[in-house]
């Protein structure tokens, strides 16, 4: 997909590392693949846009954020819109959530339901950039983790995963624990870049679904930290 920059020379607005997961698994018919991927990083990030707004009294956020999902994720071309938007994943959700609110507020009006005023969509937020970045960084960290985990243990790989817990989570030093899994310090070491391998690439692999160039993501990891920390 390709579009002309103001100085006519073609851009790619949706590069081959950017989110050739979900370009494949729709091309394959693996869209239910798609709509866990994104109901399972995103809800949480959703929860905490929807409870930071000034629309919170619309009903639960766990009704508001299934309801959204539910009206958005089985649309034809909805992913394509994305592509073509040249957005971030989360910037895309975020901003279709909202129209999703707002989408709310009159049907509750026509209902007689809403005590809201004219305007309640601004001012929503006081930092709602931050704070939902921070929530998907989480999640998305979660997520990875899991994955990662997941993929050790199918290979046969889960005391290397233990391993990395010990040493990067309880924050031990190898000769600590080594005794536990019957290793040598420099075997520990080994398996635990290993493990560390298997997570950094499953949290690389999240930053790219969402929608960031692969020249960018190095300062992305490195944003997030900043945002997490």
């Amino acid at each position: 997909m390709a579009c002309m920059s103001s100085d006519g020379a073609k851009r790619d607005v949706f590069p081959n590392t950017m989110s050739t997961w979900i370009h494949q698994q729709l091309q394959g018919g693996g869209r239910d693949l798609v709509n866990e991927h994104v109901m399972s990083v995103y809800a949480h990030p959703l929860k905490v846009y929807f409870l930071g707004s000034s629309l919170r009294s619309l009903g639960e956020a766990d009704d508001m954020v299934a309801g959204f999902f539910a009206s958005r994720l089985e649309r034809d071309g909805y992913f394509d819109q994305w592509r073509e938007s040249d957005m971030r994943l989360r910037r895309w959700l975020m901003n279709g959530f909202l129209f999703f609110l707002k989408e709310e507020i009159r049907r509750q009006k026509r209902d007689g339901k809403s005590s809201l005023g004219e305007d309640p969509i601004t001012p929503m937020f006081e930092n709602p950039d931050a704070d939902f970045d921070r929530a998907w960084a989480q999640a998305m960290v979660r997520d990875a983790w899991v994955d990662a985990a997941r993929s050790c243990e199918k290979d046969g790989l889960g005391d290397h995963w233990r391993l990395f817990i010990r040493h990067h989570v309880d924050g031990l030093a190898y000769k600590e624990f080594v005794h536990e899994f019957q290793v040598t310090p420099s075997q520990a070491a080994v398996m635990v870049r290993t493990a560390t391998s298997r997570f950094k690439k499953a949290v690389r692999e999240r930053i790219l679904i969402d929608g960031v160039r692969e020249s960018e993501i190095n300062s992305e990891i490195q944003r997030l930290m900043e945002i997490t920390s």
